[in-house]
């Protein structure tokens, strides 16, 4: 049973009815998280103003979702994981892509190179070192890939955060995190 509830058009306002329009046409149905999230119409906003930007970004759809993946999985947030790893399937990407992402892996040392950077970020709450921030631009990635990495962890932390107190119901074929211990917490 999710802890903030999850909006319904019976129970939605005006205010909130007008984002699940908007969330369904971009997302094509209001998933429940985002039916979540809804209970605030500013920062639900915000997150769709966010996610359009980034879509029309330096990054392709599929290299998102990698991003998505792993940020998710270090996180803990195993309604993102499995929401992105159903989008990503519809966008071709494998299961083994998806696998590898999830650890911070590609099969292109390139896009490796920018997961790795990711991560670091993540785990170093963004206090990283000469190397690592030359590292990512030595693999081939300019100054504006870097900066728009951060929309990306924006975007991500906003839903894992909120997923990981919301625990709405999952709504997309499940995956579990590879450490379960990232969320026993909150299981509590």
């Amino acid at each position: 049973m999710s802890r903030i509830p999850v909006l319904t058009l019976d129970t939605a306002t005006p205010a909130q009815v007008e984002i699940f329009e908007k969330t369904t046409a971009k997302f094509g149905k209001n998933p429940l998280l985002m039916s979540a999230m809804t209970n605030s119409p500013a920062m639900m906003n915000s997150y769709l103003t966010l996610f359009q930007n980034l879509s029309e970004g330096r990054f392709d759809k599929k290299l998102a979702r990698k991003i998505g993946l792993a940020i998710g999985e270090e996180n803990g947030c195993e309604y993102c994981i499995s929401l992105l790893a159903a989008i990503a399937r519809l966008q071709k990407l494998t299961d083994e892509d998806i696998e590898l992402a999830r650890h911070g892996k590609s099969t292109d040392p390139k896009e490796e190179a920018l997961l790795t950077f990711v991560l670091l970020l993540v785990r170093h709450k963004g206090d990283l070192t000469n190397a690592e921030v030359q590292a990512v631009k030595d693999a081939g990635w300019t100054d504006e890939d870097v900066s728009e990495v951060f929309g990306h962890l924006i975007l991500n932390f906003l839903t894992n955060y909120f997923w990981k107190v919301a625990r709405t119901d999952i709504d997309f074929p499940v995956l579990r995190l590879f450490d379960q211990s990232k969320i026993a917490r909150g299981n509590a």
